[in-house]
Parts: C-alpha cells; structure tokens; sequence
C-alpha cells in the first residue's frame, strides 16, 4: 500500500500566507475591517455574501473546497 504524501492542515492564515498577503490586504480586497480577518485566524466564521467568498476564493488563489477546509479546522472543538 502506497502511503499518501502529508497534507498541511488548511486555516485561514495559511491560505493568507501563502499567497504573501498581509491581513490589511485581504481586508481591503473585500472591502471589510482588518479585525475581521484577524477574527478569521483566530476562529471566527465569515458572514459574507456569495460574491464576496467567491473574491476570497480569488485573493486566497483557492478553491471553494479549500475556503471551507481551512475555517472548518479554525472551529473550537465542542465539548457536548
């Protein structure tokens, strides 16, 4: 059995790293506050329009799949 090379877990700071973007930058593509894209890193879920998570599918260079992956791993861990 071929064993899978390791994936890096997808957040939303990587996908901004990746691309060289400071979190002003994400901010102003959107049109939104920095603190929200730090709210992002640090475990907050964007509430935006289709358009505006297609254009930070766009300034992430990635896809929809990504996007979700990426927030999906910044959410705290319930304890119930």
């Amino acid at each position: 059995m071929t064993k899978q090379p390791e994936r890096k877990a997808l957040t939303p700071m990587s996908l901004r790293k990746k691309v060289n973007l400071t979190q002003r930058q994400v901010a102003q593509a959107l049109d939104i506050q920095t603190q929200t894209v730090g709210g992002w890193e640090k475990g907050g879920i964007p509430h935006l329009p289709p358009s505006k998570i297609k254009k930070l599918c766009e300034v992430y260079q990635c896809s929809l799949d990504d996007l979700i992956e990426a927030f999906e791993a910044e959410q705290p861990v319930s304890a119930g």
